[in-house]
């Protein structure tokens, strides 16, 4: 790639890249993400507060406040005890 990239690149630290989360919050995993954390089947339901999950979920999906960082843990921690909880 030396002959394609200059130098400053080429010798820089490696940095990362962010996922969209926010973004597939509210578009292509809305639904995933709703079923998961207020479904039926839903294995940590019990560990919230109804009205505060659902307004931090409309919040969110609303584009009024980005809970990305919150809901990724809550969901996988959803993901883990359907998982691993006997």
């Amino acid at each position: 790639m030396r002959r394609l990239l200059p130098v400053r690149i080429l010798q820089r630290p490696k940095i990362g890249f962010r996922v969209p989360v926010n973004e597939w919050f509210r578009t292509s995993m809305r639904e995933y993400l709703l079923a998961h954390l207020t479904g039926t089947d839903s294995r940590t339901r019990e560990y919230y507060r109804p009205g505060q999950l659902r307004r931090v979920l409309d919040e969110h999906i609303n584009g009024r406040n980005n809970h990305e960082k919150l809901l990724w843990c809550l969901l996988n921690l959803e993901i883990w005890q359907r998982e691993f909880k006997l």
